[in-house]
């Protein structure tokens, strides 16, 4: 099946182009860049780790958004684009397990728009806004089937801690999945962040968060996150994709794991994940302290 892109573009002004052969696992390699571009040149740069902007691999199953040839952000599916494609993703929305019906989401980071266009699709009374800095990751949006501005989604170009610093909205969830070529995003690498973020949660709010990378980077989050929220931070490895997954609590109440395991159940019927396990994995790690573990594993 041959995709067609939706816009046609002038001469010398930026559009996918796709660059010679086949770099990626059988993928075609599309970037956004100048028709008139040296693509024999852009290819080698996207080999040799020099090409700084993100670009496509696309094969007959799907497209995945690169970062760089050893860092993938996002990936979707043609026979199904609102699909969750990768387990982080998934294992992200396990914050359902609390907050069943959030009014209003904040994302940060776009990227391919995995989050914000599952949101904006299965949560149906929220408010989605996603904050991306690269105007190139927001300008090939479109290619991934990320909606288009309503009063229900917007997209704001900016960087993710100054927008949580400087906004005057509230939230019941966040959801943290800020990264550039080389790791977690500078911006939100600070204690300060976590404590901002959490002042921008309502009671009963929470901080999701992908930290990838490597392993003393992601520790230092977590203990800058743990004294934010008063230790209250689950985490979740995610099996086979080297990352994990935290939530960390603005306070209220919580339903017991009981509780917690009925609702699991109802949300893997309907949503057609694997709730349960997420709520297996969650009871394990507050019950066994794989919080403390981690941060004492950094010492």
């Amino acid at each position: 099946m041959k995709h067609r892109y939706a816009h046609v573009r002038e001469p010398g002004i930026p559009s996918l182009i796709d660059l010679p052969g086949q770099v990626l696992l059988g993928e075609t390699i599309r970037v956004l860049e100048s028709p008139l571009a040296n693509r024999n040149h852009l290819l080698d740069m996207i080999i040799e780790g020099r090409y700084h902007k993100p670009f496509i691999g696309e094969n007959a199953e799907g497209r995945t958004l690169y970062l760089s040839l050893h860092c993938v952000q996002s990936r979707m599916r043609f026979d199904d684009p609102w699909a969750l494609d990768l387990s982080y993703t998934r294992k992200a929305m396990s914050f359902l397990l609390f907050q069943t019906d959030p009014r209003d989401v904040l994302l940060l980071g776009l990227g391919g728009g995995s989050l914000a266009k599952y949101c904006h699709r299965q949560l149906p009374r929220a408010r989605v806004n996603a904050v991306e800095i690269d105007a190139d990751i927001i300008a090939l949006r479109e290619y991934f089937c990320v909606p288009p501005p309503s009063d229900r989604f917007t997209i704001t170009k900016g960087d993710a801690a100054r927008y949580v610093a400087c906004t005057g909205n509230s939230y019941d969830v966040i959801i943290a999945d800020a990264f550039d070529g080389g790791g977690i995003a500078p911006s939100i690498r600070s204690s300060t962040f976590y404590e901002q973020a959490r002042s921008r949660l309502r009671a009963g709010g929470i901080l999701v968060t992908n930290l990838a990378g490597e392993t003393r980077e992601r520790r230092d989050h977590l203990a800058m996150m743990a004294r934010a929220f008063s230790d209250d931070v689950l985490l979740v490895p995610v099996e086979g994709e080297g990352n994990e997954i935290t939530l960390a609590f603005n306070g209220g109440a919580k339903p017991g794991w009981e509780s917690i395991r009925r609702r699991a159940l109802s949300l893997g019927r309907s949503l057609g994940i694997d709730f349960p396990r997420f709520a297996s994995r969650l009871e394990r790690s507050h019950k066994l302290g794989y919080l403390r573990r981690a941060l004492s594993a950094n010492c």
